[in-house]
């Protein structure tokens, strides 16, 4: 990931959220008692014009949203806006171990391109034992995503379109669950590991080609272990990504690690070369921040960095 494409993904954030310093119209209302215009919120979303360049805001009201939730492609700008992430939850259970592919288990599908949510909790209540079990997968370009929550345990978050922001998002998991080969910054996000792995891998990035608008940037975040496991001191290895393709890029930068990160840092992804491998650590701090024992495969890089990307 260049400087010129982490510099596009927080433009098309800044340009996104300042929209919401001012009161927001709301277009549609959804609300679980009937009191909204919509009792769901993919009935709202189906209300919303096709391919509009205007953003439809719909107010998704607290409460727990069940069930798998899909933006069409046409479904361009949508906006969904709720009060509390802790009390505005979207979720189903879709899983590998019931019989679902990875990218069929998402509890929610963005395929429309400037897609924004705010203030949610985006959810996969499948069992651990489940297997992979997606929260959200977002195939769409330009997306935001400001103030949310998403919770799973293996393949949480699959991030597969271009220029995609997570700005102040805590994401929950276990296994490779910030993965695929999106073009994706993550800025001021908490990233936690839960039970019950107690081996964790954060990233699984998919870059295939030295080509490809691909690779995922922290900045700003903490990589840390889930209040349960804080409250009960249990110790887990951290590992901040293994390559599930040949040109994984990963970068984390100005962040904190906690003690659970390991020394090596990095894992390998067997059978996967690591040749045309970017992953990179710059002026990150906490105990798990020493690069003095990474890994002796980890090549070494530079990121392109100015005091400039302070925010």
């Amino acid at each position: 990931m260049t400087f010129l494409q982490l510099a596009a993904c927080l433009f098309f954030f800044f340009v996104n959220v300042l929209a919401l310093v001012d009161p927001i119209r709301f277009n549609a209302v959804v609300s679980l008692d009937g009191s909204g215009d919509f009792k769901s919120i993919s009935e709202a979303i189906a209300a919303a014009p096709d391919n509009s360049n205007a953003r439809f805001y719909i107010h998704v009201t607290p409460g727990i949203y069940r069930g798998h939730l899909e933006i069409p492609p046409a479904k361009k700008f949508i906006a969904l806006i709720g009060d509390n992430a802790l009390t505005t939850i979207i979720v189903d259970n879709r899983s590998h171990g019931t019989g679902f592919k990875t990218s069929e288990s998402a509890t929610v599908v963005v395929n429309g391109d400037n897609f924004m949510a705010q203030h949610l909790s985006f959810e996969n209540s499948a069992e651990p034992q489940n297997g992979q079990a997606v929260a959200v997968l977002d195939y769409a370009k330009h997306t935001v995503y400001y103030d949310c929550r998403f919770l799973s345990f293996q393949d949480t978050l699959y991030s597969k379109g271009e220029r995609q922001f997570f700005r102040e998002c805590d994401i929950y998991g276990t296994v490779d669950f910030i993965f695929g080969n999106g073009l994706a910054v993550f800025q001021d996000c908490n990233i936690y590991a839960r039970l019950p792995m107690d081996e964790i891998t954060v990233t699984a990035q998919s870059k295939e080609q030295s080509i490809s608008q691909s690779g995922f940037s922290f900045q700003n975040c903490t990589v840390t272990v889930s209040p349960e496991i804080a409250a009960n001191k249990t110790k887990v290895k951290i590992y901040l990504g293994r390559p599930w393709r040949p040109y994984s890029t990963v970068v984390f930068m100005e962040s904190f690690l906690d003690d659970n990160v390991q020394l090596q840092g990095w894992i390998l992804w067997e059978g996967v070369p690591i040749n045309n491998l970017f992953y990179a650590e710059f002026n990150n701090r906490g105990p798990g921040a020493d690069t003095t024992h990474r890994v002796n495969w980890l090549p070494e890089t530079r990121v392109p960095f100015r005091t400039g990307l302070n925010a």
